[in-house]
């Protein structure tokens, strides 16, 4: 019987799963089972996978028709003979030695963990490749304490191994129905888990995608509904799990329970808020509506906390609709080249600092793309006089005329907003940043370190 067993659901990976099974192809230690589970490809990922499972003992193909992801990691596990099991997507990968420590990180426990987790390392187009902060505070952990906070921001799925008969006891599966099924069946794990340990020497990679690549983090009235159903389901849970614990009602100001709220209110910020362009008006006001609710419910010394967090973006302020937002600036966009429009407005409708405005010229209006031409904040202008009427057009103070196409990293209007330099300097102070992201970028991608 192997140690591990890694689960991969595969849908028309072709352009993934190479890396993927090259760095389970690749690993030091041999003592793991790989269960491809293939959800009806029609893409050549299912010859991929079933020639990789011809040549490596051990790797073994599921195919079927299943309709999430969700749905072919319960069928992974359900044929998995490991002691220890892992959730991975084809999009990343862990490295060549992970297997290796995760294996002498068990071994040398002196009690058998439930759950381990190692260190997340993030990187993908226009952001700055780095380690999740937070799941980095668990991976060197010996012992986490059952209602530890990081467990609320630790939410992704592949830098985890779980005691298969942990999961089999406590009847612990992905739900099918709510696209934030892993968080809810991740957050159960950490709750029911007995022992719960960190490994900081095994390494697992995420790549974040783009919005248009990854259905569920659109800001859409339905992901939002599931995404609250989902945290609401986590606060019951924690509320009743309390109550047994300490034998006694529950009044909601339990510390736990108002990190949840803290937590939730920080994921409407960081998956809705932040593209709050991208919503329609129904879906904005739903948005404000839950905001108030859960705010309503968190003690003061949290909102402050939380205030003061987002304070970049006018927390505790949000604006009741989407033409209310103040600006930050108005950026005047004039590229030589007509390419350039359209991914870097991609870019800067996903930036993390949601308030800013756009100008275009007219002869380029062409290429923009369609979900953003209706956008309040973007301005088609005449091509004669385009900066000048810019400048009369703008409803914030500053207007940054940018001339190189290059899309920008996430928090590059975040990181100007916090900028103290004066108004006349903000223009050089934009272009530093954005210099220094594309710098450590370039490194990252060169396989250097920053």
């Amino acid at each position: 019987m192997p140690k591990f067993s890694v689960i991969l659901p595969v849908l028309n990976e072709k352009e993934y799963l190479p890396k993927a099974l090259d760095a389970l192809i690749h690993q030091s230690d041999e003592n793991f089972e790989l269960v491809i589970v293939d959800g009806g490809s029609t893409d050549g990922s299912l010859k991929i996978a079933a020639e990789a499972c011809e040549k490596y003992a051990g790797f073994y193909l599921i195919k079927g028709k299943f309709d999430t992801a969700f749905e072919a990691m319960n069928r992974g596990l359900k044929a998995a003979e490991g002691d220890y099991v892992l959730f991975l997507s084809a999009k990343d990968f862990i490295t060549d030695e992970s297997i290796e420590k995760l294996h002498e990180t068990i071994d040398e426990s002196e009690k058998k963990p439930d759950v381990v987790v190692f260190r997340n390392f993030l990187f993908g187009e226009g952001m700055l490749p780095h380690f999740d902060e937070y799941e980095d505070k668990l991976a060197p952990l010996p012992e986490a304490p059952k209602y530890e906070h990081l467990f609320l921001r630790a939410f992704t799925l592949g830098n985890k191994c779980y005691r298969k008969a942990f999961l089999e006891n406590r009847r612990l599966h992905f739900g099918t129905e709510n696209p934030y099924a892993d968080y809810f069946f991740i957050f159960r794990a950490f709750l029911f888990a007995r022992h719960v340990m960190g490994c900081p020497y095994a390494f697992h990679e995420r790549q974040i995608m783009p919005l248009d690549d990854t259905p569920r983090d659109k800001p859409t009235r339905a992901h939002l509904l599931a995404f609250c159903e989902m945290f609401s389901d986590i606060y019951a849970l924690a509320a009743q799990t309390i109550a047994e614990d300490s034998e006694a009602p529950i009044d909601g100001d339990e510390s736990y329970l108002q990190e949840v709220l803290y937590r939730w209110i920080c994921n409407l910020y960081e998956k809705f808020y932040r593209y709050f362009w991208l919503m329609d008006d129904e879906t904005y006001a739903l948005f404000v509506e839950k905001y108030q609710e859960l705010m309503q419910r968190l003690q003061p010394e949290k909102q402050k906390k939380l205030n003061e967090y987002y304070s970049y973006i006018g927390a505790p302020h949000i604006f009741e609709s989407r033409h209310d937002g103040e600006y930050l600036c108005m950026l005047a966009l004039s590229f030589g080249q007509r390419e350039q429009y359209a991914p870097f407005l991609e870019s800067l409708y996903h930036q993390t600092f949601p308030f800013f405005e756009v100008a275009v010229r007219e002869s380029f209006a062409d290429e923009i793309p369609s979900r953003y031409r209706k956008m309040p904040n973007l301005c088609v202008l005449p091509d004669n006089n385009f900066f000048p009427t810019a400048r009369q057009k703008a409803q914030s103070h500053m207007v940054l005329v940018v001339k190189d196409g290059t899309p920008l990293h996430l928090d590059a209007l975040k990181e100007l907003s916090e900028s103290h330099a004066p108004m006349f300097l903000r223009q050089s102070v934009f272009a530093k940043i954005r210099k220094s992201a594309q710098v450590k970028i370039s490194l990252k991608e060169k396989g250097l370190d920053f």
